[in-house]
Order: C-alpha cells, then sequence, then structure tokens
C-alpha cells in the first residue's frame, strides 16, 4: 500500500535532481552542500524516500530518510527549504509527510542529526517531538553554523 501524500507533497524523481541540488547548494555553502551525485544516489540508488514540496511547479523543499536492512528506525539524513519558502510551513509538512512514510514502511523510530549551531532547526524538530538523544562532537568535517559538533535526536513513530 502506497502512502498518500498532503496536496503538494509527492516523491521525487529523477526530473527533480537539478531543483533539489539547487536547494541543497542554497542551504548548505561550500564543502557542506552535498553534490549533485550523491544527492542523485541518494534519492534513485540507495533504499530511501526522498519527499519535495512544490507549488506551481517550483519546487519549494525537499527531505531524504534513508533505511538500513533490519533496521526499525528511517534516519533522517537532510531536509532543505529553498530560503525563498522557509518560515512557511514546508519544512514541517515535509516533516509530517516523511514520518508518515516511515511508519507506513514499518518503522518504528525516526533518527537525525543536526547542527548544534542550527538552532530554527533544532526548533523545528522540538515542536515535532524530537527529543535530544546525545551530543556528537566533531561529527562534521567542516563548519556547519559555526560548529563541527552535532546533536543527535530521535523521535518514536
Amino acid at each position: 500500500m502506497e502512502t498518500k501524500y498532503p496536496l503538494g507533497i509527492r516523491l521525487a524523481n529523477a526530473d527533480d535532481l537539478d531543483a533539489i541540488a539547487g536547494i541543497e547548494q542554497r542551504c548548505f555553502k561550500g564543502p557542506t552542500a552535498y553534490s549533485r551525485s550523491y544527492l542523485a544516489h541518494l534519492i534513485l540508488k540507495a533504499d530511501s524516500t526522498c519527499l519535495i514540496d512544490s507549488q506551481d511547479g517550483k519546487v519549494r523543499g525537499f527531505i531524504l530518510v534513508t533505511y538500513r536492512k533490519d533496521s526499525l528506525t528511517g534516519g533522517i539524513e537532510t531536509i532543505d527549504v529553498d530560503p525563498d519558502f522557509q518560515n512557511e510551513g514546508v519544512g514541517t509538512r515535509l516533516l509530517a509527510a516523511a514520518e508518515a512514510d516511515m511508519k507506513q514502511r514499518g518503522m518504528k523510530w525516526a533518527r537525525l542529526e543536526v547542527s548544534e549551531g542550527n538552532a530554527p532547526a533544532i526548533s523545528l524538530y522540538e515542536k515535532a517531538g524530537y527529543v535530544f538523544k546525545e551530543k556528537l562532537k566533531n561529527y562534521y568535517r567542516y563548519d556547519h553554523r559555526g560548529t563541527r559538533d552535532a546533536v543527535r535526536m530521535v523521535k518514536a513513530l
């Protein structure tokens, strides 16, 4: 049974790669951004789900969830909202749709890592019911919002 997504949210496909890569570049500057080829691998070849939020033919954001064999945890790899559409509820909608998709796949937990310096994202996750699990020292290779440290957050689905 396929998950029914809210209006404006759908599964990403190969035709969306340019828009997704463009949003990634606008959200994460320099070496912290995933390359187009890595995003293509995650979206098209990995055991994953990539959902996009689009309106009037414009991709406003995306969320990418990866899965591991024999695990009951879906890993939120990244969630990006085009800066032109931030603070309009796009991230909240994508997160809720991804969680519904994870439940449909039998996942019991959602997990994510976020830069300790990304207060807006941490606030979004806390409002959505995610809780702090652990601090990850030097998690990132490059600075993300002034730090290489991340926090791991989890949510029971």
